[in-house]
C-alpha cells in the first residue's frame, strides 16, 4: 500500500489528536483559552483554527475545529473540543477533562475513524514565559476507546482501549507509561504474492495483540530512559525495545520542533543547509544503552517450517543451514569475537526458541552524530565503539 505524503502528514495530525501534545492556556475568558490553545498547537507544528469559542467559567467549547501541517493547503475538519472542569492552580490553568469528538477522515482509499478520545488533567502554564517546560504536553491520562483504518474499504488496522498515563512534575523526574487492551491488523491486502503466500501458510493472514511501554524523563538532565516498548503478537512472539540517553532537554526539543518546522516549509528545496544543523544538533543527543529483544512464542518454528516446505526438507535442516552459512554473513563485519558470539547465540536460539537479544552497552555515552560519522567512514568499527552484544534464552 503506497500513501501519499500529504495523507501521511494527515495521519500524523490524528496522531497529535490522539497521544494529545501540549497545549497550555492562561483562561479567565473562553477567548484567552482559545489564544493560548491555538499557540500552543503551533508550537507543536500543528495549525489549529475555530469558527468559534463558547462558555465560561468551568467549561469552554471550541467549534468548528480545523487542523493543517506546516505549508500544507489542506484542513483536516476535527470537530467541537469540550473543555470540561476548567480551573486555575496558581498561574496554571488545569483541564480536568478535554474530549475529543469522534471523527473521520478518507482520501485514496484511507479511511480513518477514531472515538471515545480525552485526556484528563491537562497542565496549560501561561505561555509569556522563557519556560520551556511550557510547550512541553503535561497531563495524568489520556484516552482513545478505539481506532481503525481501512483501505480500498476493507479494515486493514484496529486499535482498542489506548491508555497513558503521567505522573511527577515540579522539580521531579516525569515517568510515564501507556497499554493499548488489543490491536488486529489484516494482512491480506499485502500486494507481494510471495510475501502473502509466506504469511498465509504461517497463519498469519491476521495479526492480534496488545501493546505496553514505560519509561521515564528527567527534563533538567535531559535523560529519557524507555524501560519498555513490548508488541506481542498472538502465536508469534513478543518484540521489545528499551533504550536510555540524555541530552533530551526541553531545549533540544524546542530546537528540532523549529528546524522540523523549516524543513516542512523548504519541502522539495535544497535542505543541505538544514540537514547539516540537524546533524549538529544531534550532537547533543548521548546513547548510554538500548536493547532489542524477541521472546519466541512458535514464530521461529514456523518460519523454519515454511522454508523446510519450499526445500522439501526437515526444519532441522534449515536450523542446521542457517548455523552454517552464518559465520560467512558476518565475515564482513571485520570482527571475530562479535562473530563468535552472535554464532553461539543463534545457535542456541535455533536449538531451542526462547528468547534472542541483541544489547548496545558503550563504555562511555556516545553522541548520536559521532555514531552517524563512524556508520559512514567506518562501519567495520562500529559494533565495538556501540559495545554490541548478543544473548540467547536468557
Amino acid at each position: 500500500m503506497t500513501l501519499h505524503k500529504s495523507r501521511l502528514r494527515t495521519l500524523a495530525i490524528s496522531g497529535l489528536l490522539a497521544a494529545l501534545a501540549p497545549l497550555p492556556a492562561f483562561a479567565q475568558s473562553a477567548d484567552e483559552v482559545a489564544a493560548r490553545l491555538k499557540a500552543m498547537f503551533e508550537k507543536q507544528g500543528v495549525q489549529a483554527s475555530w469558527d468559534d469559542v463558547s462558555g465560561s467559567g468551568s467549561s469552554v467549547m471550541l467549534q468548528g475545529v480545523t487542523m493543517s501541517a506546516p505549508g500544507e493547503q489542506e484542513k483536516i475538519a476535527i470537530g467541537d473540543l469540550d473543555l470540561e472542569d476548567v480551573r486555575q492552580d496558581g498561574e496554571t490553568i488545569i483541564v480536568g477533562t478535554l474530549t475529543l469528538p469522534t471523527y473521520s477522515f478518507s482520501g485514496e482509499g484511507v479511511e480513518v475513524d477514531m472515538s471515545d478520545m480525552s485526556i484528563s488533567e491537562l497542565q496549560l502554564p501561561p505561555q509569556d514565559t522563557t519556560d520551556t517546560m511550557n510547550d512541553i504536553a503535561v497531563y495524568d491520562s489520556a484516552d482513545i476507546g478505539s481506532l481503525n483504518v481501512s483501505y480500498a474499504g476493507k479494515d486493514v488496522f484496529s486499535l482498542q482501549q489506548l491508555h497513558t498515563e503521567m505522573t511527577g512534575g515540579d522539580g521531579a523526574p516525569y515517568a510515564f507509561s501507556g497499554a493499548a487492551e488489543r490491536f488486529s491488523a489484516d494482512l491480506s491486502s499485502i500486494e507481494d504474492a510471495k510475501a502473502k503466500a509466506a504469511l498465509a501458510s504461517a497463519g498469519y493472514e491476521t495479526l492480534a495483540g496488545t501493546f505496553e511501554m514505560a519509561g521515564s524523563w528527567d527534563p533538567q538532565s535531559g535523560r529519557l530512559s524507555l524501560d519498555q516498548y513490548d508488541i506481542a503478537v498472538d502465536d508469534a512472539g513478543t518484540l521489545g525495545f528499551t533504550f536510555e540517553i540524555t541530552g533530551y532537554t526541553p531545549q533540544f526539543i524546542a530546537a528540532l520542533r523549529e528546524m522540523q518546522t523549516k524543513m516542512a516549509e523548504t519541502e522539495g528545496q535544497d535542505n543541505s543547509a538544514q540537514g547539516m544543523a540537524m546533524l549538529g544538533l544531534m550532537q547533543q543527543l548521548n546513547l548510554h544503552g538500548a536493547t532489542l529483544r524477541f521472546d519466541d512464542d512458535t514464530l521461529t518454528q514456523k518460519v523454519l517450517q515454511y522454508f523446510a516446505n519450499q526445500q522439501g526438507a526437515k526444519p532441522a535442516d534449515i536450523a542446521n543451514q542457517a548455523k552454517a552459512v552464518l559465520p560467512f554473513a558476518m565475515m564482513q563485519v571485520g570482527n571475530p569475537e562479535l562473530t563468535a558470539q552472535v554464532s553461539a547465540a543463534v545457535n542456541a536460539f535455533l536449538d531451542n526458541p526462547e528468547s534472542l537479544e541483541i544489547r548496545v552497552e558503550p563504555e562511555n555515552p556516545l553522541p548520536f552524530a559521532m555514531i552517524a560519522a563512524s556508520a559512514m567512514t567506518a562501519p567495520t568499527s562500529l559494533p565495538q565503539q556501540l559495545g554490541v552484544g548478543v544473548s540467547a534464552n536468557e
